[in-house]
């Protein structure tokens, strides 16, 4: 058997999960999934998971910014989270494990998994240094980090930028890129009406992402006093925004996630532009540097155009200008933004059916099934 382990469980609302429920969509040598965060998570619907968290939670003071400093109780609660993961691992007669760092849990479940000499499969979603930011115990986590990356049976990265950083911080390695992925690719560009721009957006709304939309909100305002007989709108199914909406702002809707797919497929009937936000400030450049989100390759798929909105480091904006497969944004100058969203229209078809191509070139849902389970299987019967 094979243990998945990683801070959040199957079911979750955030890409990582939805990444491992696609990619666990085909058939699979049997897999428990090991749940090491604090709160509590959906049940999985497909797969055997338990909840291991790494430490007892502190209820509503793990939600407040206090949150980094308790990361030293990590290490004290270390020895009884080793036990027990050692325990599990014994008793489901564990012979691989799949891991995905996003927190301490990294340093106990490398201890235990080498004391046990269970190889390891890594998979990087997101930069570990920048996703520890404040916490009292980075230097264990970078520290382990490196040793699984340089010990690992195979590696998987969300993106070619985070395989390349990675091999120059600790060590090069071969690596395969696996991302969530397509089923079906719309046929040809969606037809929409040429005097509506209805906004889309889906997924967590990370803080970062504030100073965007307000931006763009200050941009729409422009453009309906341009073109006040246009239907201009923002809908945001992500179950709240960090920013505040003005009385005069065009009508903004917020809707919850959508349990499943089906939902946002509708969703989509009524949308115009799929909104794609990175944020700009320093101290989170690693946070689109290296990372891809999952919502973005939904949006390729789908037959509307995409607006990206972030910096020009980002492997997102790498990706998608290089194929000219997005309207692309790289300014907070609602002036600017405003301008390119009007500008746009005229290229609406060209960009839809160049992201239409990279869908199916690289984003095919059996194909990353293919380059993740591939290694593993072989790796399971040597």
């Amino acid at each position: 058997m094979i243990a998945f382990v990683q801070t959040f469980g199957l079911d979750g609302i955030a890409g990582g999960p939805k990444l491992l429920r696609a990619l666990l969509q085909r058939d699979h040598p049997p897999v428990l999934s090991i749940y090491t965060g604090l709160g509590a998570a959906p049940p999985s619907r497909t797969t055997e998971e338990i909840h291991l968290p790494m430490r007892p939670s502190f209820g509503r003071i793990d939600r407040t910014r206090f949150h980094p400093s308790l990361g030293v109780f990590d290490g004290v609660f270390r020895p009884r989270f080793e036990n027990r993961l050692r325990r599990v691992l014994r008793e489901s007669r564990i012979k691989l494990l799949h891991i995905i760092p996003h927190g301490y849990d990294i340093v106990p479940v490398y201890r235990v998994a080498s004391e046990l000499n269970i190889p390891c499969f890594l998979t990087i979603h997101d930069d570990l240094e920048c996703m520890a930011l404040g916490h009292p115990l980075k230097g264990q986590m970078v520290a382990a980090l490196g040793k699984a990356w340089r010990s690992a049976k195979g590696i998987f990265v969300i993106s070619d930028e985070i395989g390349q950083e990675y091999s120059r911080r600790y060590g090069a390695r071969e690596y395969q890129i696996v991302t969530d992925g397509l089923t079906s690719v719309a046929e040809a560009p969606q037809s929409r009406p040429s005097r509506s721009l209805r906004v889309y957006f889906m997924g967590l709304f990370h803080p970062g992402y504030r100073a965007n939309l307000r931006a763009v909100l200050d941009a729409l305002k422009i453009v309906r006093s341009q073109h006040p007989d246009w239907d201009i709108s923002v809908t945001s199914r992500s179950g709240y925004i960090l920013c505040s909406v003005n009385t005069d702002d065009v009508p903004v809707k917020v809707i919850p996630f959508a349990p499943d797919a089906s939902e946002v497929e509708t969703d989509l009937l009524s949308a115009d532009l799929l909104y794609q936000p990175l944020p700009f400030e320093a101290e989170l450049a690693n946070f689109g540097r290296f990372s891809m989100s999952t919502k973005m390759v939904t949006y390729l798929g789908s037959g509307l155009p995409i607006l990206y909105h972030g910096p020009e480091d980002a492997a997102a904006f790498k990706l998608l200008t290089g194929h000219r497969a997005a309207i692309m944004c790289t300014t907070l100058d609602a002036e600017t933004i405003a301008k390119q969203l009007v500008e746009a229209a005229s290229n609406r078809e060209i960009i839809v059916n160049n992201a239409l191509a990279l869908a199916r070139a690289r984003f095919m849902l059996a194909d990353q099934q293919r380059r993740f389970w591939e290694p593993i299987v072989a790796a399971q019967s040597t």
